[in-house]
């Protein structure tokens, strides 16, 4: 007989309690309304339980309480019920140890479901909920391979420089020796795919019913160099809202057969999102120089807090930089809540920039002694040396110190002939 330990209120300890018995009329139900109470009873008479938290119990958060249980390593299962739930919010629970998120609507439902998911040993099936869900809630979720890197970049508002910022990042780790993975979750109208030269973009909208295999997100993407494939966007725009849910596992599966994964996003947080940047192992806010910056480098940067990701992962980068000069109040202000972030500088590549980037020939610029181009390749090198992953290669140990040219009193230092 299954044990399930509920810590909510009254209202909604019952109505997650009917939800249990209607799964499994012989399970054992123990209300505990209190979290510090539940943590000392699953140390006690009550370890090896499953538990669901919900809300209404006071306290801190239901998610964090769900967090501080799974991290006690006392419940052999936690689960999560709240009255409505996002999909940033179910990512969070589940790199937090969250087995699965319910809502009320979910526990309303539950009567009409022929699949349960209560079994007498105590563990969790996922036949019912899960599968109507498509599988966003399941219990075993797709695992990255370790000591591979992803840096995602977003900003608070669009034109910034993100995707080619990505296509100059992605061409220079790939002239690295890295197999570079680069995914485009502007689903709706993102261009990455043209920025590097492919002749269609890698259609995630093929994925939206689920990423069987490693296998078949491959087939899905476009190869654009030897060492270097895109992925994204939608064939329509009508299709992102159907690919977002699986954005995790897509970001998960890429790092098994790729030495680094590089997101670039939409100016329009949604759940794909806010799940890369919790993904993120370096997080890149772009931003520039023109009126309005601030704020919206702001609201960028408070949102990804908000959202879990560490300050010490947040990199705050200025694109398009003027190299004549540097606005050190305009610098200090931007600083502003994200004191503990890395800030990089990338200058404004001038015409060559845009030409190349139009015509698709990002690696050939990420190769070049445009500035854009040396002061990404510059950033990116240091963002892989934080992370232990720079290349042992002399073009990498280059770009780490070459990120911009050395000035003398009246101008550039020109190279020696």
């Amino acid at each position: 007989m299954a044990t399930w330990v509920i810590c909510a209120g009254p209202r909604e300890g019952e109505g997650i309690g009917n939800y249990v018995r209607a799964c499994d009329a012989s399970a054992s139900v123990v209300i505990v309304p209190n979290p510090c109470q539940l943590r000392a009873r699953l140390r006690r008479d009550l370890a090896g339980s499953c538990v669901i938290v919900g809300e209404g119990a006071g306290g801190p958060d239901p998610v964090n309480v769900a967090a501080a249980v799974a991290g006690d390593g006392n419940a052999a299962e936690v689960m999560l019920a709240l009255e409505q739930t996002s999909g940033s919010m179910r990512s969070r629970a589940r790199r937090a140890g969250v087995t699965r998120v319910l809502t009320h609507a979910d526990l309303a439902a539950c009567s009409d479901d022929e699949g349960t998911w209560a079994r007498g040993d105590g563990r969790a099936s996922s036949s019912g909920l899960a599968a109507r869900e498509g599988g966003a809630v399941c219990g075993e979720t797709v695992q990255r391979r370790a000591n591979v890197p992803v840096i995602v970049l977003v900003s608070g508002r669009g034109g910034v420089g993100k995707s080619t910022l990505s296509a100059l990042f992605g061409g220079a780790a790939a002239g690295w020796g890295l197999d570079v993975a680069l995914l485009d979750l502007d689903l709706a109208f993102g261009n990455l795919a043209s920025l590097c030269g492919a002749e269609r973009p890698g259609d995630l909208a093929t994925l939206a019913d689920g990423v069987t295999s490693d296998e078949e997100l491959e087939r899905s993407g476009v190869r654009v160099a030897e060492r270097l494939a895109v992925w994204g966007p939608c064939r329509a725009p009508e299709y992102a809202e159907a690919v977002q849910p699986i954005v995790g596992d897509v970001i998960a599966r890429l790092t098994h057969s790729h030495d680094l994964v590089i997101v670039d996003t939409s100016s329009n947080w949604g759940d794909a999102v806010a799940c890369a940047a919790q993904m993120a192992d370096r997080l890149v806010i772009v931003s520039d120089e023109r009126p309005g910056a601030i704020p919206a480098l702001a609201r960028c940067g408070s949102l990804a807090v908000r959202l879990g990701v560490a300050r010490t992962r947040i990199v705050r980068l200025m694109n398009g930089c003027d190299p004549r000069k540097r606005d050190e109040s305009f610098v200090a202000r931007a600083a502003v809540g994200l004191e503990c972030a890395r800030e990089l500088r990338v200058l404004d590549g001038g015409l060559d920039l845009v030409e190349l980037a139009s015509a698709g020939e990002c690696g050939r610029l990420s190769q070049s002694d445009n500035p854009a181009a040396l002061g990404a390749t510059c950033g990116l090198a240091g963002l892989l040396k934080e992370l232990g992953t720079l290349p042992e290669c002399e073009a990498a140990r280059a770009a780490l110190g070459g990120g911009q040219r050395r000035r003398r009193l009246f101008g550039f230092a020109r190279e020696a002939s």
